[in-house]
């Protein structure tokens, strides 16, 4: 009964019936081989029969729901959706692709960007100590805020000094000038007595002629004469001389009066301040540190006035110029900035390297070269300064 079983069964699944079509047909079958059964094939298989074991019919299996077995409907049915929904795909992919190209060719972005701002570096123009630091690293500072004090007692002995020495060019120009008003006078006189003296070496000239006079008396008005003129071309060379005295003397009033402004200067700059609103960085100046001219103390870096570098390829820069609209959006706070192109580079980055590279001699690779493009942010949209240079930021040019 076994092996009738399992023939039934092979015939079923080569018929392409289901596990559970197949039970039900070997339930059937079963139901037939029962000894009250008056079937002809119950008959077959009794041991009188003549023999053990004879092919039976066995009645066919119900039809699956849904079709014919092998039929296919249900498969057919699917390919034609995924058929009719790849069409539709198509289709709307098709209207969609050349607003979807004109979108794609209206801007320009990058992601080798960053904001950019100016650091002032905060340094001491005189040596000295330092006795004051009023700033720590991150602190605000405005324009004009004292940051730093050096000790001024030195320089304020130097502008003491300064006052003296101008205090004594002053004196010595005085002098000079009155010297001069002397000399004046003296050639005045001088004027006055070779006047006399010419007019009296005419006289005894005339009476010389006449024989009234004797010659002694007439050389001695003429020697007279002579030495009056000698002492008004001496006295007018004096004049001369203190006129020139009085421009020296001049001349070291302005160099006392300049040292003067440059120890006040120096005494100036014993107070160091912020050159611009900013936040303090870098502070290497402590309390006590003995400093040089041009020694750094620390960074200011500038809040009002910041941009960003944008590091475009050059097959990016056909189609961008001034003045273009662009979106900036920054990593940190993950929202978008609007501003516009102020200027195009002058050159690629690897011209301004310590090292350029040379494409004249031995092999050569072509390699996109990248230039910093200037994009300045429209006014009014970081009152906090919560921007800073170095920021990460995507910027997108429209170039429609």
């Amino acid at each position: 009964m076994d092996i009738f079983t399992e023939e039934q069964t092979s015939a079923r699944f080569a018929d392409g019936q289901t596990n559970r079509d197949l039970r039900d047909d070997v339930g059937a079958a079963e139901m037939d081989l029962r000894p009250d059964s008056e079937t002809p094939q119950l008959e077959a298989l009794r041991p009188d029969g003549g023999e053990r074991y004879r092919h039976v019919e066995l009645p066919a299996a119900p039809a699956k729901r849904g079709g014919a077995a092998g039929g296919g409907g249900p498969r057919l049915r699917r390919i034609g959706w995924r058929l009719a929904l790849a069409a539709a795909a198509l289709a709307a992919f098709g209207a969609i692709a050349p607003w979807a190209w004109k979108y794609l060719q209206s801007y320009e972005s990058t992601d080798d960007a960053q904001i950019d701002g100016h650091i002032d570096p905060l340094s001491s123009r005189i040596n000295g100590t330092v006795i004051r630091v009023h700033a720590e690293d991150d602190d605000r500072a405005n324009a004009g805020e004292l940051l730093v004090e050096i000790d001024p007692r030195d320089y304020e002995v130097a502008v003491a000094q300064a006052r003296a020495r101008l205090e004594l060019a002053l004196a010595q120009a005085a002098s000079a000038k009155q010297d001069y008003a002397a000399a004046l006078a003296h050639v005045r006189e001088n004027d006055a007595a070779n006047f006399k003296a010419q007019r009296d070496a005419q006289r005894f000239a005339v009476l010389l002629d006449q024989r009234v006079v004797a010659q002694n008396e007439y050389d001695q008005y003429i020697a007279t004469a002579r030495v009056d003129a000698a002492k008004l071309d001496s006295g007018r060379e004096a004049a001369g001389s203190a006129l020139k005295t009085i421009a020296g003397r001049e001349a070291d009033v302005d160099a006392a009066r300049a040292a003067l402004d440059q120890a006040l200067l120096n005494l100036s700059y014993t107070k160091i301040y912020a050159p611009a609103n900013g936040i303090v960085g870098k502070r290497s100046v402590e309390l006590g540190s003995r400093i040089e001219p041009g020694q750094t103390l620390m960074f200011v870096t500038e809040t009002d006035e910041i941009w960003v570098t944008a590091n475009f390829k050059e097959t990016q820069l056909a189609r961008m110029h001034r003045g273009q609209r662009v979106t900036i959006h920054i990593d940190t706070f993950g929202r978008n900035y609007r501003g516009y192109v102020k200027n195009l580079p002058g050159a690629s980055g690897d011209r301004f390297s310590l090292l350029p590279a040379e494409n004249a001699t031995g092999n050569y690779v072509k390699v996109v070269q990248r230039l910093p493009v200037r994009i300045v942010f429209a006014p009014g949209q970081d009152p906090d300064h919560r921007l800073h240079p170095g920021m990460s930021v995507e910027p997108t040019v429209w170039l429609r």
